[in-house]
């Protein structure tokens, strides 16, 4: 389950950002995870609930969206929606060359106690 050590990371990544900006106590959390990132946002929700257990995060809301994939396609350079990793061009039927979006984990913003 990589989604603890996302988790792990996902909560290092806030300590710094708190330690840095003097901030109090975090009420809630929102992250955004892509569609193609490989991350089950409920297996992350779940490994979460357990890393911020004793942490700063404790008794935060975590929030998470997800984002649309989408690909350009390498032949015709056609945008178009994809919902799993191999999804193939609607235009020619060739394999998208480029994934534009969707393979994102990230940290959208942080609610914080001053």
């Amino acid at each position: 389950m990589h989604e603890l050590s996302l988790a792990l990371s996902i909560l290092d990544a806030t300590s710094q950002e708190m330690a840095k900006n003097d901030a109090g106590r975090v009420q809630e959390i929102k992250l955004e995870v892509g569609m193609l990132s490989g991350v089950d946002p409920e297996a992350l929700k779940f490994a979460l609930s357990v890393a911020m257990e004793s942490s700063i995060l404790e008794g935060a809301s975590v929030i998470i969206s997800s984002t649309e994939g989408v690909g350009q396609c390498s032949q015709c350079d056609h945008s178009f929606p994809m919902p799993e990793m191999w999804t193939t061009c609607p235009v020619c039927r060739m394999p998208a060359g480029k994934i534009l979006q969707g393979e994102e984990l990230k940290i959208v913003s942080l609610t914080v106690d001053r």
